[in-house]
Parts: C-alpha cells; structure tokens; sequence
C-alpha cells in the first residue's frame, strides 16, 4: 500500500470557547472575553484539560520540581474512541513539561476521580493558563492529506504536482497518528509515523496554543506495559 495513503485512526478533541489564567494575575488590556480567572470557572475533579494551575494528582503524589503542568486526560472519556486498544480504560494520564529543553513527566493512576487530590500552582511561565477539553471523538488521517496545492512556480513539487504542507496537521489535537512538527521535512515526518513510536498527546492551534504545537510520543511496547518513563516531549514552534 502506498504509505500516504495508509490511514491512522486517531482520537481527536476539540477545546472549550473559555481560557482561564491564574487568578493572582490582573485582568489585561489584551485578555479577550473568554478569558476567565481559575477561581470563576467549574472543574470538576480529574476533567480533561490543557494547561492551568489547577492539576488533580493521585493520592501521595507531588507536583514534580522544575516542570510545569501541561495537561490531564480522564481516560474513561477518550478510551471509548480509541480503536487501537492501546489507551488504559480508566484512569489518568497526567502530564508535566519544560518546553524550553524539551523534558517532561508523564503519570498514569488508576484513580477513580472522586479520590484525586486538587492541587493549584499559580505561575506565569509556560502553560500558565488552562482550557478545559470540550469533544471528544474518533477521525482518521493520512499523510496524503499533508499535500497541499503549490502557492508558485518555486516550490518543489512531487508526482502529483503538489508540495508537503509544513504546517499541515497543526490545527488538530489528537492521541495517536501522524507526529506534527512544522520545523521536520517530509521523510522526516514519515520516519516517527512508521516507526514504533506512538503519539501520546499532541495539542494543536485548534482553540488550545495559538502558535505552536506541543507533543508527547511513547515508544509502542512502552504505553502496551503502561511504561512512561521513556516518553519524549517537543514544543514545534509555528
């Protein structure tokens, strides 16, 4: 089979129309309407969301030192989509970054939610606001549709008179499929998607970051044992 045409099933969500920032913060001129303080927004325990100073951890668990919380995933809510069957039933994946040197944390507790332990850290430094994940739903993609038509005659076509797309694939947040990096060539691209490397998370500019896509990937064998220890972190900057 042609590879840009083999299809990956994947997780896709979508994110809430509110942002909300540390309520320590001051309210700023640029701040649009949306954008709320944490203490004025509902959260429920162990809700699925990106970012923000408000992270529920399993019972003993610390918030790590030198990382900053990226995001929080209910696996009962996004398990049902997931058709490869690598994904736990139940539990939470947790994640915490430093985008600056690419390195992270990832934990996974089978926690029922009632017994997580909210934690809030105001900070102002990365991921320092928070959007809570809104839909949640199975799709499909192929690396065909990270072809786009030419803009002008310069650019480098392939035998189908069209040019790769850099920035294709950065408007979607997901689990699983094709990595998205905008600063890769395309056989670069191709070389994460058909090796055994899994996306964990990627959350796009689809209403989460503005600019800029953040990724975690896990080696396959590594999510199948609920081993997260291997996990890479990567901030691709638009």
């Amino acid at each position: 089979m042609d590879k840009k045409k083999q299809i990956f099933e994947i997780i896709s969500f979508t994110a809430d129309d509110r942002e909300y920032y540390p309520a320590s913060m001051e309210h700023e001129n640029w701040m649009p309407d949306n954008f709320v303080k944490h203490t004025e927004i509902d959260i429920a325990l162990g809700q699925s969301r990106y970012g923000g100073p408000i992270v529920d951890l399993p019972p003993g668990v610390q918030y790590p030192e030198n990382l900053r919380f990226a995001a929080q995933l209910d696996l009962s809510k996004f398990s049902p989509y997931d058709k490869t069957g690598l994904l736990p039933k139940k539990g939470q994946l947790i994640f915490f970054a430093e985008i600056m040197n690419d390195t992270g944390k990832v934990i996974y507790a089978d926690v029922a939610n009632e017994e997580l332990v909210r934690t809030t850290k105001e900070h102002e430094d990365n991921f320092y606001t928070g959007i809570l994940i809104d839909k949640i739903y199975a799709d499909t993609e192929t690396l065909e549709e990270r072809y786009e038509e030419p803009e002008d005659d310069e650019e480098e076509l392939n035998e189908q008179d069209e040019v790769w797309g850099y920035f294709s694939g950065c408007e979607k947040s997901k689990i699983f499929g094709i990595y998205t990096n905008c600063q890769l060539q395309e056989e670069e691209i191709e070389e994460v998607a058909f090796s055994d490397k899994v996306v964990l998370l990627q959350i796009g500019e689809n209403g989460f970051n503005d600019e800029g896509v953040f990724s975690v990937l896990i080696p396959k064998e590594d999510l199948k044992n609920l081993n997260f220890d291997n996990c890479e972190f990567i901030w691709a900057q638009s």
